[in-house]
Parts: C-alpha cells; sequence; structure tokens
C-alpha cells in the first residue's frame, strides 16, 4: 500500500503541473501553440482539486478522496492551499507559504507550526511550473494527433483516450525535470491503463477545466495491487490574484528547527 500512496502523490502533482500548461476549425497542433503561448503569461491562479482514489493490494481495497482548494503566485513564491482527506478518517491541512516562510495546521484545532528551512521550502518550488510547463506542452504537441476536439458551451475541449504508455512517457519527463525530488525509476514496474483526459480551455486559451482518470497496475508483484484515480481541476481568477494573505493567528506560530 506505501508503494501506491507513492505513486498516488507522484502522479497528483505530475497532472497538476501538466493541467496548467495546455479548439470547431482549429487543429489540435494550433490550439496547442497558443496554450502554450498563453501559459507563458499565467503568472498566478485560484484552483480547486478532487481526487479520488481505489488502490487493491491482494484481497485489500482502500479507497481516499481528497480536495485541495488554494491560490498560487508565482513571483514572488506565495502558495494557499487547504486540504481534506477522507479515508478511515477525516483529515484537514491548511498551509500557506509567503516571504520564504512556510506555515502549515493540521485538523483545525492544532497550532500553527512554521518553518524557513530553505531545503524543506525547496520542495515546493514545483509549484511554479502549475502556471507553465514546457515539458507538459512538448507531450501535447508530440501526440497532438492523438487528441480530439470539440467546442462546449463557448470553450475548446480536447480529449484523449488509450492505454497510457504515452502517458508514462510524459511522466518520466516530468521525472527528470524534477531536480531529484522524484525517484526517475518510479514508473518502471507500472503499467498505465485506460487513460482518459479532459482539458477544457476558454477561447483565450486559458484553462478551464480538467479530468483525468486512469487505471495502474503494478508489474512483477507477488501480490496483484492496482489503482484507480479520478482527478477533477478548475480553475478561476487567472492573473487576477493579487495577494496571498496570512491569518492573524499565523503570527503566533511555533517554529520547526531547521534540518541537518
Amino acid at each position: 500500500m506505501k508503494s501506491i500512496k507513492k505513486y498516488i502523490l507522484i502522479i497528483t502533482m505530475a497532472l497538476l503541473t501538466i493541467t496548467l500548461s495546455a479548439c470547431s476549425k482549429v487543429t489540435p497542433e494550433q490550439a496547442l501553440n497558443k496554450v502554450a503561448e498563453a501559459s507563458k503569461n499565467i503568472k498566478n491562479t485560484e484552483f480547486s482539486v478532487i481526487v479520488s482514489t481505489e488502490s487493491t493490494s491482494g484481497d485489500k481495497t482502500r479507497k481516499i478522496e481528497a480536495k485541495i482548494t488554494g491560490a498560487v503566485i508565482n513571483e514572488p513564491l506565495a502558495i494557499y492551499a487547504n486540504t481534506e482527506i477522507k479515508s478511515t478518517r477525516t483529515t484537514l491541512l491548511d498551509m500557506y507559504i509567503k516571504d520564504n516562510v512556510l506555515y502549515a495546521k493540521n485538523d483545525g484545532r492544532e497550532p500553527w507550526l512554521k518553518t524557513s528551512d530553505s531545503k524543506f521550502l525547496s520542495r515546493f518550488e514545483s509549484y511554479k511550473q502549475i502556471t507553465n510547463s514546457e515539458k507538459a506542452m512538448e507531450f501535447y504537441k508530440k501526440n497532438a494527433k492523438d487528441f480530439k476536439m470539440t467546442e462546449e458551451n463557448g470553450n475548446y475541449v480536447l480529449t484523449y483516450s488509450g492505454n497510457g504508455d504515452q502517458f508514462k512517457d510524459l511522466m518520466n519527463s516530468l521525472i527528470e525535470s524534477s531536480g531529484g525530488q522524484l525517484n526517475a525509476k518510479a514508473f518502471n514496474d507500472i503499467e498505465f491503463k485506460n487513460v482518459n483526459i479532459k482539458l477544457v480551455v476558454s477561447k483565450d486559451f486559458n484553462p478551464v477545466s480538467n479530468e483525468v482518470t486512469m487505471e495502474i497496475a503494478k508489474k512483477n508483484s507477488s501480490t496483484p495491487t492496482s489503482l484507480k484515480l479520478v482527478q477533477s481541476v478548475t480553475y478561476s481568477k487567472i492573473n487576477q490574484v493579487n495577494s496571498i494573505d496570512l491569518p492573524e493567528a499565523t503570527k503566533n506560530a511555533k517554529e520547526i528547527k531547521k534540518t541537518s
């Protein structure tokens, strides 16, 4: 189960990254070129993510649902994320990053904690890729022929369905560009199946929403292990987030000792 949880975290972060980097008479190639240009100008946004997973190992099954709402500003980096995870119990987490300090609070009752440890903060540098990922755009352009396009509610919709081999290539490229934060061999023994992607972008090629469903299975395992994942992401107030303000209570946050 621990290995499956690791893949959930990696996939979730990667999906967040590729979504904000992605229409009618426009060809997929033309549309993706326009999206690539538009993504370079996204400096901040609000987002909402819902992830549901069902992992199976042998005869044991576990379901987890996570909801994350927040905002990100690229320069200088500022983040707010409110996370609710439902499994055997419900876990709540509030997190802010501002002025090179991370603040966090668990379950709405615990006191605020803070750290300015650069090693810890560096783990969140990847949030900057949410607004612009060259690796993601390379993947989309390379596989544009496999996307279908329609128009829906005044937006452009790109959809992809496949067995996941091409999607695995994207995951590996994202790992290579992660600065060593992810294991480059993480997906060597993983098979992607039934991958479906639905990207919705506005007429000016900014992201509106994204939904991904997939199944992954671990190869060559003595215990059959698989994961079904559904992730839905929506965006709002693109380039309209002027500031992320800290709660008053963070002034009394307890400092976490720096790691050696």
